[in-house]
Protein backbone atom coordinates (compact mmCIF):
# COMPACT_ATOMS: atom_id res chain seq x y z
CA UNK A 1 0.00 0.00 0.00
CA UNK A 2 2.75 2.58 -0.41
CA UNK A 3 2.79 5.58 1.91
CA UNK A 4 0.06 6.61 4.27
CA UNK A 5 -2.39 9.24 3.13
CA UNK A 6 -4.10 11.86 5.23
CA UNK A 7 -7.84 11.56 5.46
CA UNK A 8 -8.19 14.73 3.40
CA UNK A 9 -6.08 13.15 0.63
CA UNK A 10 -8.19 9.99 0.72
CA UNK A 11 -11.38 12.06 0.56
CA UNK A 12 -9.98 13.96 -2.43
CA UNK A 13 -8.99 10.71 -4.19
CA UNK A 14 -12.42 9.24 -3.51
CA UNK A 15 -14.07 12.37 -4.90
CA UNK A 16 -11.97 12.32 -8.08
CA UNK A 17 -12.54 8.60 -8.55
CA UNK A 18 -16.29 8.95 -7.99
CA UNK A 19 -16.50 11.77 -10.55
CA UNK A 20 -14.51 9.75 -13.09
CA UNK A 21 -16.66 6.64 -12.58
CA UNK A 22 -19.87 8.72 -12.67
CA UNK A 23 -18.81 10.22 -15.99
CA UNK A 24 -17.94 6.79 -17.33
CA UNK A 25 -21.25 5.37 -16.11
CA UNK A 26 -23.20 8.21 -17.72
CA UNK A 27 -21.38 7.73 -21.04
CA UNK A 28 -21.75 3.96 -20.84
CA UNK A 29 -25.46 4.21 -20.00
CA UNK A 30 -26.23 6.15 -23.15
CA UNK A 31 -24.16 3.82 -25.33
CA UNK A 32 -25.66 0.72 -23.70
CA UNK A 33 -29.23 1.90 -24.26
CA UNK A 34 -28.51 2.61 -27.93
CA UNK A 35 -26.78 -0.74 -28.39
CA UNK A 36 -29.52 -2.55 -26.47
CA UNK A 37 -32.15 -1.14 -28.81
CA UNK A 38 -30.15 -2.40 -31.80
CA UNK A 39 -29.68 -5.84 -30.21
CA UNK A 40 -33.38 -5.95 -29.33
CA UNK A 41 -34.37 -5.22 -32.93
CA UNK A 42 -32.01 -7.93 -34.12
CA UNK A 43 -33.49 -10.41 -31.68
CA UNK A 44 -37.01 -9.58 -32.92
CA UNK A 45 -36.06 -9.63 -36.59
CA UNK A 46 -37.55 -12.53 -38.57
CA UNK A 47 -34.59 -12.32 -40.98
CA UNK A 48 -31.98 -12.91 -38.24
CA UNK A 49 -30.61 -16.39 -37.76
CA UNK A 50 -30.76 -18.10 -34.37
CA UNK A 51 -27.01 -17.62 -34.06
CA UNK A 52 -27.34 -13.87 -34.66
CA UNK A 53 -30.17 -13.65 -32.14
CA UNK A 54 -28.13 -15.50 -29.52
CA UNK A 55 -25.07 -13.32 -30.15
CA UNK A 56 -27.24 -10.21 -29.85
CA UNK A 57 -28.71 -11.49 -26.59
CA UNK A 58 -25.25 -12.26 -25.15
CA UNK A 59 -23.82 -8.89 -26.21
CA UNK A 60 -26.81 -7.05 -24.79
CA UNK A 61 -26.48 -8.96 -21.51
CA UNK A 62 -22.75 -8.22 -21.29
CA UNK A 63 -23.34 -4.52 -21.91
CA UNK A 64 -26.06 -4.35 -19.26
CA UNK A 65 -23.84 -6.26 -16.82
CA UNK A 66 -21.01 -3.80 -17.45
CA UNK A 67 -23.35 -0.89 -16.71
CA UNK A 68 -24.62 -2.62 -13.57
CA UNK A 69 -21.01 -3.18 -12.45
CA UNK A 70 -20.19 0.51 -12.90
CA UNK A 71 -23.29 1.54 -10.96
CA UNK A 72 -22.46 -0.92 -8.15
CA UNK A 73 -18.91 0.36 -8.01
CA UNK A 74 -20.19 3.92 -7.87
CA UNK A 75 -22.60 3.09 -5.06
CA UNK A 76 -19.82 1.45 -3.07
CA UNK A 77 -17.58 4.43 -3.68
CA UNK A 78 -20.26 6.85 -2.47
CA UNK A 79 -20.71 4.75 0.68
CA UNK A 80 -16.98 4.81 1.28
CA UNK A 81 -16.97 8.60 0.78
CA UNK A 82 -19.73 9.02 3.36
CA UNK A 83 -17.90 6.77 5.80
CA UNK A 84 -14.60 8.62 5.28
CA UNK A 85 -16.32 11.98 5.75
CA UNK A 86 -17.94 10.82 9.00
CA UNK A 87 -14.56 9.61 10.27
CA UNK A 88 -13.10 13.03 9.38
CA UNK A 89 -15.90 14.78 11.30
CA UNK A 90 -15.30 12.47 14.26
CA UNK A 91 -11.57 13.19 14.16
CA UNK A 92 -12.12 16.96 14.14
CA UNK A 93 -14.69 16.69 16.93
CA UNK A 94 -12.35 14.68 19.16
CA UNK A 95 -9.53 17.18 18.52
CA UNK A 96 -11.85 20.07 19.42
CA UNK A 97 -13.06 18.32 22.59
CA UNK A 98 -9.48 17.61 23.62
CA UNK A 99 -8.45 21.23 23.03
CA UNK A 100 -11.41 22.54 25.06
CA UNK A 101 -10.75 20.14 27.94
CA UNK A 102 -7.06 21.03 28.05
CA UNK A 103 -7.85 24.78 27.92
CA UNK A 104 -10.37 24.47 30.73
CA UNK A 105 -7.91 22.52 32.87
CA UNK A 106 -10.19 19.50 33.16
CA UNK A 107 -7.79 17.36 31.17
CA UNK A 108 -4.12 17.34 32.07
CA UNK A 109 -3.07 14.71 29.57
CA UNK A 110 -4.94 13.43 26.60
CA UNK A 111 -4.56 9.76 27.58
CA UNK A 112 -8.31 9.22 27.74
CA UNK A 113 -8.80 10.61 24.25
CA UNK A 114 -5.72 8.90 22.81
CA UNK A 115 -7.59 5.58 22.72
CA UNK A 116 -10.34 7.26 20.69
CA UNK A 117 -7.74 8.77 18.38
CA UNK A 118 -6.14 5.31 17.91
CA UNK A 119 -9.53 3.95 16.88
CA UNK A 120 -9.97 6.84 14.46
CA UNK A 121 -6.52 6.08 13.01
CA UNK A 122 -7.57 2.44 12.58
CA UNK A 123 -10.70 3.60 10.72
CA UNK A 124 -8.56 5.81 8.49
CA UNK A 125 -6.32 2.84 7.65
CA UNK A 126 -9.44 0.78 6.91
CA UNK A 127 -10.77 3.46 4.55
CA UNK A 128 -7.42 3.68 2.76
CA UNK A 129 -7.22 -0.12 2.46
CA UNK A 130 -10.78 -0.32 1.12
CA UNK A 131 -10.02 2.35 -1.46
CA UNK A 132 -6.83 0.57 -2.56
CA UNK A 133 -8.71 -2.73 -2.71
CA UNK A 134 -11.41 -1.17 -4.91
CA UNK A 135 -8.72 0.14 -7.27
CA UNK A 136 -7.10 -3.31 -7.49
CA UNK A 137 -10.42 -5.05 -8.11
CA UNK A 138 -11.28 -2.54 -10.83
CA UNK A 139 -7.90 -3.03 -12.53
CA UNK A 140 -8.11 -6.83 -12.39
CA UNK A 141 -11.64 -6.77 -13.80
CA UNK A 142 -10.51 -4.56 -16.67
CA UNK A 143 -7.74 -7.06 -17.44
CA UNK A 144 -10.01 -10.10 -17.08
CA UNK A 145 -12.80 -8.67 -19.23
CA UNK A 146 -10.55 -7.15 -21.87
CA UNK A 147 -11.00 -10.08 -24.21
CA UNK A 148 -14.79 -9.54 -24.39
CA UNK A 149 -14.68 -6.06 -25.90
Amino acid sequence: MGGRFTLDEVLEMLDKTAKRIQKSADETKEAVWKQSAIYEKLQQSPEATEEQKIKAFVKKTLELDRLEHLNSQLSLLYSLQIFAFKVKVLEVSVDNIKDQLVKSGVLQSGVELEDIKKNIDALKILIEAQYESMKEINESQKQNLGYIH
